[in-house]
C-alpha cells in the first residue's frame, strides 16, 4: 500500500507498562535479585535524549500492528510497580533468614569447641597440678585473692637462633703466680681464673674487644682485635696501668729483648713496644697475614700465614734479616733445643729450624691442623685444632700422639714444667705435667654463663 507524504505511518512508540518479572525459582534460593525500580520506567517516563510519544491516530482504514490494551495504562503500571516490591521484600527476607541460620550453625559449633577446649585444658590443668607443679608461679594466698583471674600456663622459651648465644672460646693464654689468664675471641675478654680452685676471679677487655693475652715486665698485656690498642694490667688487681696505640690491630703477643712486640695482620706488621713509655718504638714489615712472634737470642721471628714463611728481625737494629719458608699455613712458632719450630697449618706438619743460619733444617709429621706449641722437658707439645695431642723428641725428630689427650689446643704457655692450653673448641683451659703427662687442672670456662656474663663482670678501661 502506497503512503503519501501525509499518509506515512506514525513512529512506533515503545510498549506501554514494565516487561513482565522474572519467573521465581521454586526453591526461594535461586532466583536473581530483581533489578531496581528506577530501572523499570513508567509508561509517562521520557529517556533522556529522546523525544516524548506523539498520539498520532491512524489514517482511515489503517489500524496498528499491536492489538489496543484493554486496561487502562495507569492501572498496569500500578500493578507491575506493586509486584517488583513485594519480589524485592520477598528476596530480602529469604536473604535475611538465610543468613541468621548459617550465624547460628557456626555459633553453635565455635560454643561446642570452645566447651571441649576447656574441658582438655582443665584435664591437663588438674593433672598437672597433682604432679606438684606451681604453673603460674604466683602463692597460694595471690590465687584466693583474685580468684576472678584466669590462670594463664607459661610459655616455654623459644630455643635462640644458631650462634646468637657465644660461649666462651679461649685462643691464647698466659700465667702469673697465682692465675691463668686467657683471652677470647668470641666474648672479646680476657678472664683471670685462679690456679687452684678453677673459679673465674675478674675480667678484662683490651679497651674493646680483647684478643691476644702476654706477660711482660710485671703485667699482663693484653690485645685488641677491633682496633690498634695494646692495653698492661696490674696482675693482682687487674687494673689498667697504661695504654698503647697503634694502626691496626695485636693478633699474638710476644715478650723478649726489653719489649713486647705485637704482631699486627691488618697492617701486616710488628709493633715494638717499649714497657717503661708505653709506646711503639718500631714498626717492622713483615710477610702476608702475620700471626705469632718468639723472640731469641737478639732475634724476633714472625710467621707469616699466607706466605707460608717466617721473617726474621734483628732486634738491634728493627730491621728485616732474612725471610724463610716453612710450609703452607705457618701459624705458631717457639724456640726450643737450640731450634725454631713453626707448625703449618695446611700441610700437618711441623718445620725445624737452625737459628744460627737461618735453614730450614726438617719437617715433622704431626696430626692434622696443628696449632699451638710449647717446649717443655726436652719435648716438644704441639696440639691441634681438631682435639689431638702430639709430642716430638728433638734428639730424632720422631713424633707420637699422646692418647686420652683430646683437646683442642688452639695456644699453649709453659711454667716450669707444666703446660697450660687453651682449648678453644670446648670453652676449657687445661693445665697437665710434661713429666707425667697428668692433667692437673681444667677450668670449663663455658659454664661460667656465656659472653654476656663475661661481660657484666668485666672492666673496660678507660681509651
Amino acid at each position: 500500500m502506497d503512503f503519501g507524504p501525509d499518509d506515512a505511518p506514525p513512529p512506533t512508540s515503545p510498549p506501554i507498562g514494565p516487561p513482565p518479572p522474572p519467573v521465581p525459582d521454586p526453591a526461594g534460593f535461586g532466583a536473581p535479585a530483581p533489578p531496581p525500580a528506577d530501572l523499570y520506567p513508567s509508561s509517562d517516563a521520557v529517556p533522556e535524549g529522546h523525544h516524548p510519544p506523539v498520539d498520532i491516530p491512524p489514517a482511515d482504514g489503517v489500524t496498528w500492528d499491536f492489538p489496543p490494551s484493554s486496561t487502562e495504562p495507569a492501572d498496569i503500571d500500578a500493578k507491575g510497580t506493586d509486584r517488583r516490591v513485594w519480589i524485592a521484600v520477598a528476596a530480602v527476607a529469604i536473604v535475611v533468614l538465610f543468613g541468621g541460620l548459617m550465624a547460628m550453625i557456626v555459633s553453635i559449633g565455635s560454643d561446642t569447641d570452645s566447651l571441649a577446649g576447656d574441658e582438655e585444658a582443665e584435664t591437663t590443668i588438674d593433672e598437672r597440678e597433682a604432679d606438684g607443679e606451681d604453673l603460674f608461679g604466683a602463692d597460694e594466698d595471690d590465687t584466693q585473692d583474685s580468684p576472678e583471674e584466669e590462670a594463664e600456663t607459661p610459655e616455654e622459651p623459644a630455643d635462640p637462633p644458631p650462634g646468637l648465644e657465644l660461649n666462651f672460646r679461649p685462643d691464647s693464654v698466659a700465667v702469673t703466680d697465682d692465675a691463668v689468664w686467657v683471652s677470647d675471641f668470641n666474648c672479646g675478654v680476657v678472664a683471670k681464673v685462679d690456679k687452684v680452685s678453677e673459679e673465674v676471679l675478674q675480667a678484662v677487655t683490651g679497651g674493646g674487644s680483647a684478643s691476644g693475652v702476654a706477660v711482660a715486665d710485671g703485667s699482663v698485656w693484653v690485645g685488641n682485635r677491633l682496633g690498634g690498642i695494646v692495653t698492661r694490667f696490674d696482675p693482682e688487681t687487674a687494673r689498667p696501668q697504661g695504654q698503647v696505640e697503634f694502626e691496626g690491630f695485636a693478633l699474638g703477643l710476644a715478650e723478649g729483648d726489653g719489649s713486647v712486640w705485637a704482631v699486627d695482620p691488618a697492617t701486616e706488621a710488628v709493633h715494638r713496644i717499649d714497657p717503661e713509655t708505653n709506646e711503639v718504638v718500631a714498626t717492622i714489615e713483615v710477610g702476608q697475614r702475620p700471626h705469632y712472634a718468639v723472640v731469641d737470642d737478639g732475634v724476633v721471628w714472625v710467621t707469616n700465614n699466607l706466605d707460608g714463611t717466617v721473617t726474621q728481625i734483628d732486634a738491634t737494629t728493627n730491621t728485616v734479616i732474612s725471610e724463610i719458608e716453612v710450609g703452607v699455613g705457618a701459624i705458631h712458632v717457639v724456640a726450643g733445643a737450640g731450634s725454631i719450630w713453626v707448625t703449618n697449618a695446611d700441610d700437618a706438619t711441623v718445620a725445624r729450624l737452625d737459628p744460627a743460619s737461618g735453614e730450614l733444617t726438617d719437617i715433622i709429621e704431626v696430626g692434622a691442623r696443628p696449632h699451638a706449641l710449647e717446649f717443655a722437658s726436652d719435648t716438644l707439645w704441639v696440639g691441634t685444632e681438631l682435639g689431638q695431642l702430639w709430642r716430638i723428641d728433638p734428639t730424632t725428630n720422631e713424633s707420637e700422639q699422646i692418647p686420652d689427650m683430646d683437646f683442642n689446643s688452639i695456644d699453649m704457655t709453659v711454667d716450669g714444667t707444666n703446660v697450660w692450653v687453651a682449648d678453644s673448641e670446648n670453652g676449657e683451659v687445661i693445665g697437665f705435667d710434661s713429666v707425667t703427662g697428668d692433667v692437673f687442672f681444667r677450668a670449663d670456662l663455658s659454664e661460667f654463663g656465656g659472653c654476656e656474663a663475661f661481660r657484666d663482670r668485666a672492666t673496660t678501661p678507660a681509651v
